[in-house]
């Protein structure tokens, strides 16, 4: 409900930009939620998280792979490095040394690098982790088709409901047009006076005002739902659904049960505590030493000015192949910290885990109790309106025959009309209570297999 006000504010809006269509193409409720599901831009979006999170475990995974890389190298030396030879290899006395400097001012070198990871118990366990996120995105994509699904069916439900209202105010209208035309012979035949005409013009005036209000919310809320189904404004269409008994599937939702276990929140949950489980194992295992593998080759070639491309100067190469262990000793707590961070953060799921279980069992008495409660409006404002429309027969042949003043007639059409509106609305609200029923209990879904 937290998307639908504010789409229905919006409705209004646009109602009054684009032209009503001379004709509109019936659908279903079902067939209205399929392309809903297929042109929502927040389902879609959400499944672009899920290639892109696809991506990111391919990123990570690339750690395992052996590393390669190379590199190139040109220096300048001005001033060579002076290095210290023992003077004994010179005729020198013991302890002494003589100061030299060798080389050349200009080096090129090339080299080629390998590291190939060999043991990392920490990346051994955030491994599941991959798959873990995986499956949380997939139930955040779950989780916006339900919003779509319960967002689309409210708003396909209050058009109809809107339009079985116009339905009504039209049967109304017309009662009234034939007692204005009743009326006016009458004064003609000198048997009424001109207020009851005026009367029953002020009452029709008010009718028609309000069937005008329901025009305009009726063209709102039919470019709300093609907004939802990403229909284009110029192809309208019309929700279509059996009305005449509305609440003929109750007996299907009532014996709904709530299983939290089933529930897209509770799955939910249950795989960021498995999240939070691996990223604290995975953390923990800093701690060990970890091996790797690497292997260097370079070459290196001197000259004394820059023409490196003289091919007659030798090339000096080297290989070098070894092992490395990387033994973690202090981190300036960081593992410390970050690990009572993520201990603190598994507690919080804790306790989301708790209250879920406890709000969701909240919420599924509300929604069957206010199902039940629909139920009994449903059917009392049914026995309304079969009565109020009785009355109002009865008191239009007695108004023909004179017997009753226009007042009580034009009471009793009020009372009809009143009548009728609360009916509609109680038709609404049912619906509204299944919807809210089927999102708690995670069976949203089978409304498209109605």
């Amino acid at each position: 409900m937290k998307y639908l006000f504010p789409i229905l504010l919006w409705s209004v809006f646009i109602g009054k930009i684009y032209a009503q269509p001379a004709t509109f193409r019936p659908i279903t409720l079902s067939e209205s939620l399929h392309l809903a599901l297929e042109n929502s831009a927040q389902l879609q979006k959400a499944r672009l998280d899920r290639q892109g999170i696809d991506k990111r475990m391919q990123e990570g995974r690339s750690a395992a792979y052996p590393q390669i890389s190379m590199g190139f190298g040109i220096d300048y030396l001005p001033v060579l490095p002076t290095q210290l030879l023992p003077g004994q290899l010179f005729g020198m006395a013991d302890n002494t040394f003589l100061p030299v400097q060798f080389g050349q001012p200009w080096q090129l070198t090339g080299s080629i690098q390998l590291q190939q990871q060999l043991f990392n118990e920490s990346m051994r366990r955030a491994a599941p982790a991959a798959n873990v996120t995986r499956n949380i995105y997939d139930l955040l994509i779950t989780r916006s088709e339900e919003e779509v699904v319960f967002t689309t069916a409210t708003v396909f439900y209050q058009t109809l409901q809107t339009e079985q209202l116009l339905r009504a105010m039209n049967a109304n209208l017309d009662k009234l047009d034939a007692l204005q035309r009743m009326a006016e012979l009458q004064l003609a035949n000198g048997y009424a006076i001109p207020t009851d005409v005026k009367r029953i013009k002020v009452a029709r005036t008010n009718l028609e005002t309000q069937r005008q209000n329901l025009y305009t919310a009726i063209s709102g809320l039919r470019q709300t739902l093609q907004f939802l189904c990403g229909v284009p404004f110029e192809e309208a269409f019309d929700p279509m659904e059996e009305m005449s008994a509305p609440a003929a599937d109750s007996a299907r939702w009532q014996v709904l049960a709530l299983e939290p276990e089933n529930t897209t929140e509770f799955r939910l949950l249950l795989h960021q505590v498995e999240l939070n489980r691996i990223q604290l194992s995975s953390l923990r295992a800093e701690n060990l030493p970890n091996f790797s593998a690497h292997a260097n080759a370079f070459t290196q070639t001197f000259r004394p000015d820059a023409n490196f491309f003289d091919l007659d100067r030798r090339w000096y190469g080297a290989v070098a192949f070894g092992l490395k262990m990387h033994i973690p000793i202090f981190d300036g707590f960081r593992r410390l910290h970050k690990s009572s961070f993520l201990a603190i953060e598994g507690q919080k799921l804790a306790e989301d885990r708790r209250q879920l279980n406890s709000a969701k069992g909240l919420e599924f008495r509300q929604a069957r109790e206010q199902l039940q409660n629909a139920l009994r409006s449903l059917r009392t404002q049914t026995d309304n309106v079969g009565l109020a429309r009785e009355i109002s027969d009865k008191l239009m042949l007695q108004y023909r025959e004179g017997v009753v003043p226009l007042t009580d007639l034009l009471n009793a059409q009020t009372a009809l009309s009143e009548a009728e509106t609360n009916y509609w609305q109680q038709v609404f609200t049912y619906k509204l209570a299944v919807l809210k029923l089927l999102k708690t209990t995670g069976k949203l879904e089978e409304l498209k297999e109605k």
